[in-house]
């Protein structure tokens, strides 16, 4: 068996992770036949093939399935390589503050600073939680992860997923939405706004709805939905990791934005930053499926 090449293992592996080689070749920047030629190669070296392929799509094949755990830890062994050859011992201690001004996100990054946290134990993390963004050019925080569609200018990083949206309710409220969503007793939680304020979600999807109940924090609207007092527009990050409440029928769902990691452009080069921001980046594009609402419960 001749030697194989990282490359063409880390092709494979996005090919897995995509589900498509159209999608694998813009995830990792290139083109089509970049990818195809890279599988083809790979297989070549193994003396098998790991996709078959039709009109409809590729199909991974036994031979590939039982190789893809082994993949993934030379991907991991990589990585942690690269990290080592790029991470200057004395770099990697000192303060890093870490922000988030949102409740479902701020749960997507715990399972990832609790594994930065042991494997990186110098580092003094500081999390901020906040209503409002922090200025990262006044180094209020090194690092950002923000909901936005327009990152600032003078911040660098990358784009993890869409953030989608779903109406939440207990069951019994589902059951009575699913009776008759024009019902005028369905009660709705919303954002305080102007005291009057009806969001779309709610004016198209349950035009006479008469009990809307309107919160400060998302914290408070995922209470209220949990203990029933109403159905909310939450992120399926959020609301489909709750057991207790279930997705409910609407005609319409407001757009979600884009979740973005980010740091300050002049603290690219600083390790710890750099080697944070690709740690939390990696942990995130694993539960893009559940960002993206593709993972109900």
């Amino acid at each position: 068996m001749h030697a194989i090449d990282w490359d063409d293992v880390r092709h494979f592996l996005e090919v897995v992770h995509s589900g498509s080689v159209t999608q694998a070749a813009t995830r990792l920047g290139v083109n089509y036949t970049t990818v195809s030629r890279r599988i083809t190669a790979l297989e070549r070296r193994l003396g098998k093939g790991l996709f078959e392929r039709s009109s409809n799509g590729w199909v991974i094949t036994p031979v590939g399935e039982r190789i893809v755990t082994a993949a993934e830890s030379m991907a991991e062994e990589a990585n942690t390589i690269k990290r080592q050859v790029l991470a200057d011992s004395h770099e990697l201690t000192g303060v890093l503050r870490v922000t988030s001004a949102d409740l479902c996100v701020q749960q997507m990054m715990m399972p990832a600073i609790k594994k930065f946290i042991a494997r990186y134990p110098d580092v003094e993390l500081e999390i901020i939680a906040t209503v409002e963004p922090l200025d990262l050019a006044a180094r209020e925080a090194d690092v950002a992860l923000r909901a936005t569609d327009e990152p600032p200018p003078n911040l660098v990083g990358k784009r993890i997923a869409d953030i989608a949206y779903a109406i939440y309710g207990i069951p019994e409220l589902k059951s009575k939405v699913e009776q008759n969503p024009n019902a005028p007793d369905i009660p709705c939680l919303t954002w305080v706004g102007d005291g009057t304020t009806r969001p779309p979600w709610i004016e198209k999807s349950f035009p006479n709805a008469r009990r809307i109940y309107r919160c400060t924090a998302l914290s408070i609207m995922l209470e209220m939905a949990r203990q029933g007092m109403g159905i909310a527009q939450l992120p399926c990050s959020l609301g489909d990791t709750e057991p207790n409440l279930e997705r409910i029928p609407a005609r319409y769902v407001e757009p979600g934005w884009g979740l973005w990691v980010l740091s300050h452009v002049d603290l690219r080069t600083t390790a710890r930053v750099r080697i944070f921001r690709d740690f939390l980046v990696k942990e995130l594009e694993k539960q893009k499926d559940l960002i993206e609402g593709r993972k109900s419960n």
